[in-house]
């Protein structure tokens, strides 16, 4: 596995885009591997639930044979969190202010993902 300031520098260069709050590299088994969320997110609880929604989501795309999961998007009042797979051992997860430009979001998480996939 890489370096963990390796991993944090892929998190810093994803938060510059505006509407990242705050983003980590967890593992697959809901361990946190590296955190730049907000110091008032319990990063470790924040890692354990993420990747068992997208654990569950895998397995429903593939029961309800609708192709590959992709990303799963959680809607709040207050904001949006997207989690995506980053290989086969990591899940990346970012917090978004609440109208964030999801479409770019994506964009430029799919490709730090493809970072942390050759790191982890």
């Amino acid at each position: 596995m890489a370096e963990k300031k390796e991993l944090e520098d892929v998190l810093k260069e994803l938060e510059k885009i505006g509407d990242i709050i705050g983003s980590a590299i967890v593992r697959r088994d809901g361990l946190l591997i590296a955190s730049g969320l907000p110091s008032e997110v319990n990063a470790r609880a924040v890692a354990a639930m993420a990747a068992a929604i997208v654990g569950t989501s895998e397995t429903s795309t593939k029961e309800l044979e609708i192709g590959e999961f992709q990303q799963v998007v959680v809607n709040a009042s207050e904001g949006q969190y997207v989690a995506i797979g980053a290989g086969e051992e990591a899940i990346l997860i970012a917090l978004l202010r609440k109208n964030a430009n999801i479409g770019l979001i994506l964009l430029e998480m799919e490709k730090a993902a493809k970072k942390i996939e050759k790191l982890v």
